[in-house]
């Protein structure tokens, strides 16, 4: 059963990773923007909700897709136009349902403080909560890959909050040029 269970991490590594790590990045940065430039707890949490969803069934759709087109190129580069599907492999329908569970389970890590604290003590606890996320999924991800886990935990650190930091600067930037105050 120990073995199944690895065997079936293994094969849908990607999409957990993927899912975990994008929509970690991607509620984070975009709820971190709109907070330093609104100001607003609703609006963080209104778009909070909508990014979660439209992406989560974005990335959903997009991993079957791939998956299955991928699966298809190669049937037509065989001879027969026939493979089988090889040990490792997970199907479209599996990997779009990967996907979508964890962008959605990843997607509220950032955006829980601002469901329960004011805006402005929600900022700190939501950056802290998916630093530790992105750093946990580093090191778990290690366990698989058999790299380092400090520096494994570490690069998906550093690569994300880089990424997630342009939503706080967008957000700083656009409030401090245009004055806007909702």
């Amino acid at each position: 059963m120990l073995k199944t269970l690895r065997t079936q991490i293994v094969s849908s590594m990607r999409e957990i990773i993927f899912g975990l790590e994008d929509s970690l990045v991607s509620t984070l940065g975009t709820i971190t923007g709109i907070a330093v430039g609104t100001d607003s707890r609703f609006v963080v949490i209104l778009s909070g909700l909508v990014l979660i969803a439209v992406e989560a069934t974005s990335m959903t759709a997009g991993s079957y897709l791939s998956t299955k087109s991928y699966e298809a190129a190669e049937r037509a580069s065989d001879k027969d136009g026939h493979r089988p599907r090889r040990q490792g492999e997970i199907s479209p329908r599996r990997a779009a349902s990967v996907m979508g569970v964890f962008y959605l389970v990843g997607g509220f890590v950032p955006l829980i403080p601002y469901l329960f604290l004011p805006i402005h003590s929600a900022f700190l606890p939501s950056i802290v909560m998916t630093v530790i996320a992105l750093f946990a999924l580093g090191v778990w991800s290690a366990k698989f890959t058999k790299r380092d886990r400090l520096r494994s935990g570490l690069e998906m650190l550093f690569i994300s909050m880089a990424a997630a930091s342009i939503g706080y600067f967008i957000g700083t930037f656009v409030r401090d040029t245009f004055s806007v105050s909702l």
